[in-house]
Protein backbone atom coordinates (compact mmCIF):
# COMPACT_ATOMS: atom_id res chain seq x y z
CA UNK A 1 0.00 0.00 0.00
CA UNK A 2 2.62 2.30 0.88
CA UNK A 3 4.63 1.64 -2.54
CA UNK A 4 1.10 2.20 -4.22
CA UNK A 5 1.02 5.62 -2.23
CA UNK A 6 4.64 6.94 -3.56
CA UNK A 7 3.77 6.09 -7.37
CA UNK A 8 0.16 7.49 -6.83
CA UNK A 9 1.09 10.36 -9.77
CA UNK A 10 2.22 7.61 -11.91
CA UNK A 11 -0.86 4.82 -11.50
CA UNK A 12 -2.77 8.33 -12.03
CA UNK A 13 -1.49 8.98 -14.91
CA UNK A 14 -1.32 5.71 -16.70
CA UNK A 15 -5.31 5.06 -15.83
CA UNK A 16 -5.80 8.03 -17.88
CA UNK A 17 -4.09 6.32 -20.46
CA UNK A 18 -4.96 2.35 -20.39
CA UNK A 19 -8.86 3.32 -19.42
CA UNK A 20 -9.53 4.58 -22.79
CA UNK A 21 -7.32 2.03 -24.59
CA UNK A 22 -9.04 -0.72 -22.79
CA UNK A 23 -12.29 0.43 -23.56
CA UNK A 24 -11.32 1.45 -27.61
CA UNK A 25 -9.68 -2.20 -27.78
CA UNK A 26 -12.27 -4.29 -25.94
CA UNK A 27 -15.12 -2.41 -28.27
CA UNK A 28 -13.38 -2.87 -31.46
CA UNK A 29 -12.53 -6.79 -30.74
CA UNK A 30 -16.93 -7.13 -29.29
CA UNK A 31 -15.76 -7.98 -26.30
CA UNK A 32 -18.95 -6.05 -24.98
CA UNK A 33 -21.66 -3.64 -25.76
CA UNK A 34 -20.91 -0.22 -26.66
CA UNK A 35 -21.87 1.71 -24.07
CA UNK A 36 -19.46 -0.65 -21.93
CA UNK A 37 -16.65 0.84 -24.06
CA UNK A 38 -17.91 3.99 -23.18
CA UNK A 39 -17.99 3.99 -19.63
CA UNK A 40 -14.13 3.12 -19.66
CA UNK A 41 -13.90 6.05 -21.58
CA UNK A 42 -16.14 8.11 -19.37
CA UNK A 43 -14.20 6.62 -15.92
CA UNK A 44 -10.54 7.49 -17.38
CA UNK A 45 -12.63 11.40 -17.75
CA UNK A 46 -13.24 11.28 -14.47
CA UNK A 47 -9.64 10.39 -13.48
CA UNK A 48 -8.48 12.75 -15.34
CA UNK A 49 -10.58 15.88 -13.68
CA UNK A 50 -9.83 14.66 -10.38
CA UNK A 51 -6.04 13.93 -10.91
CA UNK A 52 -5.08 17.20 -12.72
CA UNK A 53 -6.24 19.85 -10.41
CA UNK A 54 -4.33 17.74 -7.51
CA UNK A 55 -1.62 17.37 -9.88
CA UNK A 56 -1.46 21.45 -10.48
CA UNK A 57 -1.71 21.67 -6.59
CA UNK A 58 1.08 19.88 -6.09
CA UNK A 59 3.18 20.58 -8.31
CA UNK A 60 3.83 17.35 -9.95
CA UNK A 61 4.04 18.93 -14.05
CA UNK A 62 4.56 15.52 -15.23
CA UNK A 63 1.65 14.06 -13.83
CA UNK A 64 -0.32 16.61 -15.67
CA UNK A 65 0.56 15.44 -18.87
CA UNK A 66 -1.75 12.49 -19.56
CA UNK A 67 -5.02 13.85 -17.90
CA UNK A 68 -4.14 16.76 -20.12
CA UNK A 69 -4.18 15.41 -23.16
CA UNK A 70 -7.04 13.28 -22.21
CA UNK A 71 -9.20 16.35 -21.82
CA UNK A 72 -8.44 17.98 -24.78
CA UNK A 73 -8.71 15.21 -26.84
CA UNK A 74 -12.30 14.23 -25.21
CA UNK A 75 -13.36 18.19 -25.18
CA UNK A 76 -14.32 18.40 -28.61
CA UNK A 77 -16.65 15.75 -28.87
CA UNK A 78 -18.06 16.63 -25.15
CA UNK A 79 -18.70 20.35 -27.12
CA UNK A 80 -20.51 18.43 -30.17
CA UNK A 81 -22.72 16.27 -27.21
CA UNK A 82 -24.32 19.47 -25.81
CA UNK A 83 -24.64 21.41 -29.15
CA UNK A 84 -25.81 18.92 -31.64
CA UNK A 85 -28.98 17.45 -31.96
CA UNK A 86 -29.21 13.62 -30.86
CA UNK A 87 -30.24 12.30 -34.04
CA UNK A 88 -28.27 8.98 -35.46
CA UNK A 89 -30.17 9.20 -39.25
CA UNK A 90 -29.84 11.38 -41.57
CA UNK A 91 -30.73 12.09 -45.16
CA UNK A 92 -31.07 14.45 -47.89
CA UNK A 93 -34.55 13.21 -48.95
CA UNK A 94 -36.86 13.27 -45.85
CA UNK A 95 -39.77 12.41 -47.23
CA UNK A 96 -38.83 8.74 -48.95
CA UNK A 97 -35.11 8.54 -47.67
CA UNK A 98 -33.25 5.66 -49.51
CA UNK A 99 -34.00 2.41 -47.74
CA UNK A 100 -31.11 0.65 -46.35
CA UNK A 101 -31.81 -2.85 -47.32
CA UNK A 102 -28.66 -4.21 -47.20
CA UNK A 103 -28.34 -3.51 -43.22
CA UNK A 104 -31.70 -5.11 -42.45
CA UNK A 105 -29.58 -8.28 -42.24
CA UNK A 106 -26.20 -7.02 -41.11
CA UNK A 107 -27.68 -5.20 -38.04
CA UNK A 108 -27.56 -7.28 -34.63
CA UNK A 109 -30.80 -7.46 -32.46
CA UNK A 110 -29.34 -4.61 -30.31
CA UNK A 111 -28.70 -2.17 -33.51
CA UNK A 112 -31.24 0.73 -34.26
CA UNK A 113 -33.51 -0.93 -37.17
CA UNK A 114 -33.17 0.40 -40.24
CA UNK A 115 -36.50 2.36 -40.49
CA UNK A 116 -36.73 6.33 -41.05
CA UNK A 117 -38.28 7.35 -38.46
CA UNK A 118 -38.78 10.90 -39.10
CA UNK A 119 -39.00 12.58 -35.74
CA UNK A 120 -35.82 14.46 -36.17
CA UNK A 121 -36.30 16.01 -39.84
CA UNK A 122 -37.02 19.69 -37.99
CA UNK A 123 -33.89 19.35 -36.36
CA UNK A 124 -31.86 18.06 -39.39
CA UNK A 125 -33.08 20.96 -41.13
CA UNK A 126 -32.45 23.35 -38.49
CA UNK A 127 -28.86 22.43 -38.03
CA UNK A 128 -27.66 20.84 -41.34
CA UNK A 129 -29.80 22.93 -43.97
CA UNK A 130 -27.39 22.16 -46.44
CA UNK A 131 -28.32 18.46 -46.55
CA UNK A 132 -30.42 18.89 -49.51
CA UNK A 133 -30.72 16.42 -52.75
CA UNK A 134 -27.91 17.16 -55.79
CA UNK A 135 -28.75 17.08 -59.14
CA UNK A 136 -26.00 16.06 -61.87
CA UNK A 137 -26.08 17.20 -65.56
CA UNK A 138 -25.04 13.50 -66.52
CA UNK A 139 -26.48 9.96 -67.06
CA UNK A 140 -26.74 8.13 -64.35
CA UNK A 141 -24.51 5.47 -65.46
CA UNK A 142 -21.98 7.52 -65.41
CA UNK A 143 -22.53 8.89 -61.91
CA UNK A 144 -22.85 5.43 -60.54
CA UNK A 145 -19.31 4.91 -61.15
CA UNK A 146 -17.96 8.36 -60.37
CA UNK A 147 -19.74 7.03 -56.99
CA UNK A 148 -18.67 3.55 -56.96
CA UNK A 149 -15.26 5.31 -57.42
CA UNK A 150 -15.71 7.83 -54.24
CA UNK A 151 -16.74 4.85 -52.46
CA UNK A 152 -13.54 2.86 -52.89
CA UNK A 153 -11.45 5.87 -52.46
CA UNK A 154 -12.70 6.44 -48.49
CA UNK A 155 -11.97 2.66 -48.07
CA UNK A 156 -16.21 1.96 -47.63
CA UNK A 157 -17.06 -1.65 -47.85
CA UNK A 158 -20.18 -1.82 -50.47
CA UNK A 159 -22.89 -4.07 -49.24
CA UNK A 160 -25.39 -3.53 -52.33
CA UNK A 161 -24.87 -2.15 -55.89
CA UNK A 162 -27.81 -2.14 -58.11
CA UNK A 163 -28.14 0.71 -61.36
CA UNK A 164 -29.78 3.08 -59.14
CA UNK A 165 -28.65 2.35 -55.37
CA UNK A 166 -25.30 1.58 -53.62
CA UNK A 167 -25.09 0.73 -50.23
CA UNK A 168 -22.02 0.29 -48.17
CA UNK A 169 -20.96 0.35 -44.40
CA UNK A 170 -18.06 2.53 -43.01
CA UNK A 171 -16.97 1.95 -39.43
CA UNK A 172 -15.24 5.08 -37.07
CA UNK A 173 -11.91 5.04 -36.37
CA UNK A 174 -11.20 4.46 -32.94
CA UNK A 175 -14.16 2.28 -31.53
CA UNK A 176 -15.21 1.25 -35.06
CA UNK A 177 -19.01 2.17 -34.71
CA UNK A 178 -20.55 1.44 -38.13
CA UNK A 179 -22.73 3.59 -40.00
CA UNK A 180 -24.70 2.45 -43.06
CA UNK A 181 -24.62 4.13 -46.04
CA UNK A 182 -27.58 4.25 -49.09
CA UNK A 183 -27.06 6.45 -51.94
CA UNK A 184 -30.04 6.70 -54.44
CA UNK A 185 -29.13 7.47 -58.03
CA UNK A 186 -32.49 9.04 -60.00
CA UNK A 187 -32.98 10.24 -63.55
CA UNK A 188 -34.49 13.35 -63.77
CA UNK A 189 -35.11 16.05 -66.97
CA UNK A 190 -32.07 18.22 -67.64
CA UNK A 191 -33.99 21.21 -66.67
CA UNK A 192 -34.71 19.92 -63.22
CA UNK A 193 -31.03 21.82 -62.22
CA UNK A 194 -30.80 23.21 -58.72
CA UNK A 195 -27.56 25.07 -57.47
CA UNK A 196 -25.60 22.03 -57.51
CA UNK A 197 -25.71 21.53 -61.02
CA UNK A 198 -22.36 20.14 -61.96
CA UNK A 199 -22.72 21.16 -65.50
CA UNK A 200 -24.79 23.03 -67.27
CA UNK A 201 -25.07 21.17 -70.74
CA UNK A 202 -28.97 20.70 -70.72
CA UNK A 203 -28.85 18.58 -73.67
CA UNK A 204 -27.18 15.76 -71.23
CA UNK A 205 -29.33 13.80 -69.37
CA UNK A 206 -29.48 14.63 -65.18
CA UNK A 207 -29.52 12.61 -62.38
CA UNK A 208 -30.93 13.21 -58.72
CA UNK A 209 -28.45 11.71 -56.19
CA UNK A 210 -30.27 10.98 -52.28
CA UNK A 211 -27.59 9.78 -49.72
CA UNK A 212 -28.55 8.91 -46.41
CA UNK A 213 -26.30 7.56 -43.57
CA UNK A 214 -27.21 5.87 -40.10
CA UNK A 215 -25.46 4.94 -37.50
CA UNK A 216 -26.27 1.53 -35.78
CA UNK A 217 -25.89 2.32 -32.39
CA UNK A 218 -26.50 5.16 -30.28
CA UNK A 219 -28.86 8.54 -29.88
CA UNK A 220 -26.10 10.93 -31.43
CA UNK A 221 -23.60 10.81 -33.68
CA UNK A 222 -22.04 14.20 -32.70
CA UNK A 223 -22.79 15.02 -36.20
CA UNK A 224 -20.93 12.45 -38.26
CA UNK A 225 -23.49 11.45 -40.87
CA UNK A 226 -24.79 14.68 -41.86
CA UNK A 227 -20.80 16.00 -41.92
CA UNK A 228 -20.31 12.34 -44.14
CA UNK A 229 -23.32 13.51 -46.46
CA UNK A 230 -21.89 16.80 -46.82
CA UNK A 231 -18.57 15.75 -48.04
CA UNK A 232 -19.13 13.06 -50.52
CA UNK A 233 -21.84 15.63 -51.96
CA UNK A 234 -19.42 18.00 -51.97
CA UNK A 235 -16.37 16.35 -53.76
CA UNK A 236 -19.03 14.45 -55.95
CA UNK A 237 -20.39 17.87 -57.67
CA UNK A 238 -16.47 18.56 -57.96
CA UNK A 239 -16.30 15.45 -60.36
Amino acid sequence: METLFIYRWTLGSLLCLLLPLVGIVGTRLHWWPYYVGLLWLVAALACALLLLPLALWQRQWLATASPTLLILLVLPFMIKAFTLPAIHDISTDTQTPPTLTAATTLRSGGDHNTDYAGTTVAQQRATWPEIQPLIIQQPIKQVHAQVQALIAQRGWTITANSDTQLEAVVSSTLFGFRDDIAIRLTPVEPTAVSNDVHDLNSEQSATKVDMRSASRVGESDLGANAERIRAFLIELNQL
